[in-house]
């Protein structure tokens, strides 16, 4: 069988098309939902979810980051059409996901007698254990399917597997408003999150069978490739350790120093910013096969040129969401849920620089995840995993809810933020990053502008009511879209990217007439 023979540029434009369509429907759905949930189920189940959510996040590195290996490893005999090996590492990773599915079933209910020490609420909730035995069994059932969509991404088809999150996702939350609506039942509402879980590892498992048949052959890799394996492996192990850590964290000290409430407020804003940043994180990550497919196929100078063309987007992208959260959020948390679910302005600003820093870094993580640069890495990502947990202690008593966030930014900026991009430039762009590094501060200088041009206009309307909310987005939304076309529109970077529309739209348009 054949593999995807489209272009990088097509095979970009269908996912990247997709996952922002998925996402935005499933926004809409979500805004809808929690507002229901808040009314019927109470703010408590909300910080109860936001926490289990969190500790499940940290047992996630139980799968000692097997996916990102087993992606970096299938890049190259797909661009090779070599069945054989693609075979034999699917049917290793299948076993290998096996395993890692026992394993966390068995962390997760090991930690079942310290839940009392994590979950902090002035009632007792019933059935509390249970709740969050159903959470761990819906993360273990994740795993069994992982290798199939695995191919179909490596294979540059994650719009494929959009499709499915989409169908199954309308059905999720269209099911779980109707149930709470009804029965006000929050174990309703996650069994409903189970299922949705099942059936869309089945439906991509039956997709992939068909698709990929050759994947049911059952090939074998021998030892010295299985070792290999897992030295690449190892590195990205501490890379996914260290993550957890920095990400998985924040609600468990929010629930332990102030409160499993604080973590129900905290997942409203959560909810705003975490689906925003995943609209840009599915931008890029619809690129990384194509990222690794160039990699192993293109020289350093058109790899350079790739990364500046993502560079400028990702600016322009981070100036457009941070700059809006910051005049936006507030106000829209009112509109949405009302005055009484607005943290301070300090946990806002917290909240928006974190933004900042999960954007602006997305065409080196992209690069990363592309290129498997883990190995390099791995220590770097441990001291930032040991410096946010102490500051987020440290600064949570002392200036409150504020600080848990702030020690994630400053943890961020004094390690990684500088680490990751100097590796990059030198093992795979063979190129000084002083200019990187310069485009960065001009950037945020551009943003800091903006922010005081904007800002009495923005404070002189009230946008606690949807009409004036939607006059300050356009009015934010155009501005800054303008300043940013200003700064790019003589530049090479805008130059390539427009180049690039253009093909796609070019190769799509010239696709779709040959089908006809």
């Amino acid at each position: 069988m054949t593999l995807n023979n489209d272009s990088r540029t097509v095979n970009a434009s269908k996912n990247v098309s997709s996952a922002l369509i998925n996402k935005l429907i499933i926004l809409c759905l979500t805004f809808i939902s929690r507002k229901i949930f808040i009314r019927y189920i109470g703010v408590e189940y909300l910080g109860i979810n936001g926490l289990f959510a969190n500790v499940l996040t940290l047992l996630s590195m139980a799968d000692l980051g097997i996916e990102t290996a087993m992606n970096v490893s299938l890049y190259k005999p797909i661009a090779e059409n070599n069945l054989k090996r693609i075979s034999a590492l699917l049917n290793y990773f299948r076993k290998v996901y096996y395993v890692i599915a026992v394993a966390v079933l068995g962390l997760g209910l090991i930690l079942i007698p310290f839940l009392k020490y994590i979950v902090n609420l002035d009632q007792e909730i019933p059935n509390l254990y249970l709740f969050y035995v159903i959470f761990v069994i819906k993360n273990c059932v994740s795993y069994l399917f992982v290798y199939k969509s695995a191919i179909i991404r490596a294979d540059q088809k994650s719009y494929v597997v959009n499709r499915v999150d989409i169908i199954v996702n309308i059905c999720k939350v269209a099911f779980q408003v109707l149930s709470i609506t009804l029965y006000k039942s929050y174990l309703v509402y996650i069994l409903l999150e189970a299922v949705a879980v099942i059936i869309h590892n089945i439906c991509v498992s039956i997709i992939a069978d068909r698709n990929y048949r050759f994947i049911k052959n059952r090939e074998n890799l021998d030892q010295n490739e299985k070792r290999l394996i897992f030295q690449d492996t190892s590195s990205v192990f501490l890379y996914k350790v260290s993550r957890s850590l920095i990400i998985g964290t924040d609600n468990i000290l929010l629930s332990v120093l102030f409160g499993t409430v604080s973590v129900g407020l905290y997942s409203n804003y959560h909810t705003v910013t975490h689906t925003l940043i995943t609209f840009v994180t599915l931008l890029f990550t619809s690129l990384t096969a194509s990222v690794g497919n160039l990699v192993a196929t293109k020289s350093s100078d058109q790899r350079y040129k790739v990364f500046d063309c993502m560079q400028m987007i990702s600016f322009w992208l981070c100036g457009i969401l941070s700059i809006s959260l910051f005049f936006l959020i507030q106000d829209f948390i009112v509109i949405w849920l009302g005055e009484k679910m607005l943290m301070d302005d300090a946990t806002m600003i917290a909240i928006v620089i974190n933004v900042f820093f999960s954007c602006c870094m997305r065409p080196v993580w992209t690069f990363r995840e592309g290129t498997g640069m883990y190995r390099q890495i791995r220590f770097i990502m441990l001291v930032t995993a040991a410096l946010n947990l102490i500051l987020s202690i440290v600064l949570g008593k002392l200036i409150g809810i504020s600080g848990v966030f702030f020690a994630t930014s400053i943890s961020k900026l004094s390690t990684y933020f500088w680490y990751e991009p100097q590796i990059l430039f030198r093992d795979f762009f063979a190129k000084p990053i002083k200019k990187y590094y310069m485009n960065y501060l001009n950037n945020f200088i551009l943003m800091l502008i903006i922010v005081a041009c904007l800002y009495m206009p923005m404070k002189l309307i009230d946008g606690t009511h949807i009409v004036t909310w939607l006059l300050k987005a356009v009015i934010c939304f155009v501005v800054i879209n303008f300043v940013y076309w200003i700064r790019y529109r003589k530049t090479e970077q805008f130059d390539d990217f427009k180049k690039r529309i253009l093909s796609m739209k070019n190769r799509l348009f010239s696709k779709r007439m040959s089908a006809h």
